[in-house]
């Protein structure tokens, strides 16, 4: 997906918030924010991809701040939230007549663990949240032809952020009876609130799946040169990918990378408006 007219204000919004959390040096936030500003005025006018701008103009920020995750605090209440919500999410989808399903909506729902995208707010009583979203149910629901293909296939999980990874394990564990082989990549270094190595030994992860691999450098989802030589191998041999959160959406809807699983929920109005759906609308939509 292409950056839209929207989309500096809330990458700009996103570098003030992250710089606030980083410092109360008021010469640092500025640099941040000028060089934010530079960075969104080059490349603008080109037209790119959303989340690879984002990237850029983050790790430019975070170098000016002197910080490598100012989001660390943040990812860890993320975190402690979601692992104390997990015993209910998982003693409600056992219940359900389809845990397949049931844990992949429940997945989407934890893809609102998502702080700083201009207009969201990440609810704290996420129990209560999850209750009232399930019963919303699904706008696009593409889960019965995912998973037949996950059925005896080679599975790539790409997580999104700290926090929804917990929850993403219910789904993962009913991959897994599924599939052949489940890989799960997550960010090579810390990046927004997005899940790394560390926050998937917190999920237990490496006890669900097959593997856990990186995105390398740590980019704001996929960017491909990036990639190491294995994860990128895994992608490109993969029966499916499922890819969670707006950012693998804007950098895979018109990648090359087939067939692909979009799983989220539309969180800011250039997402909802490429996928044809209201801000809060939750999706499972599969792109062969």
């Amino acid at each position: 997906m292409r950056i839209k007219p929207l989309c500096p204000a809330c990458l700009l919004s996103r570098a003030y918030l992250e710089a606030k959390m980083a410092t109360k040096d008021q010469n640092k936030i500025k640099k941040a924010i000028e060089v934010a500003l530079k960075i969104l005025s080059e490349e603008y006018p080109k037209g790119g991809i959303n989340a690879v701008i984002a990237t850029k103009m983050h790790r430019k920020v975070y170098e000016v701040l002197g910080t490598k995750d100012p989001y660390a605090e943040v990812k860890r209440k993320a975190n402690m939230i979601a692992l104390n919500s997990l015993p209910a999410v998982k003693d409600f989808i056992n219940k359900q007549e389809d845990p397949f399903k049931a844990s992949a909506i429940a997945s989407i729902i934890a893809n609102t663990f998502d702080y700083g995208v201009m207009g969201h707010k990440v609810e704290e009583d996420f129990l209560d949240f999850f209750f009232k979203k399930y019963k919303r149910g699904l706008k696009i629901d593409n889960l019965d032809e995912i998973r037949k293909i996950v059925k005896n296939g080679y599975v790539v999980y790409l997580a999104d952020n700290a926090g929804e990874i917990v929850i993403d394990t219910l789904f993962m564990r009913e991959i897994k009876k599924l599939c052949k082989w489940l890989t799960v990549v997550v960010r090579g270094r810390p990046i927004l609130n997005d899940a790394t190595i560390s926050d998937a030994i917190i999920a237990k992860v490496d006890k669900v799946s097959d593997e856990v691999l990186t995105n390398g450098l740590g980019a704001i989802g996929i960017i491909e040169e990036e990639l190491p030589p294995v994860t990128l191998k895994r992608l490109e041999n993969a029966d499916i990918i499922i890819a969670k959160g707006m950012a693998n959406y804007e950098c895979l809807s018109e990648g090359r990378f087939k067939p692909i699983a979009f799983l989220l929920t539309a969180k800011c109005e250039p997402v909802a408006e490429d996928i044809n759906v209201e801000i809060g609308d939750m999706v499972a939509i599969l792109k062969s």
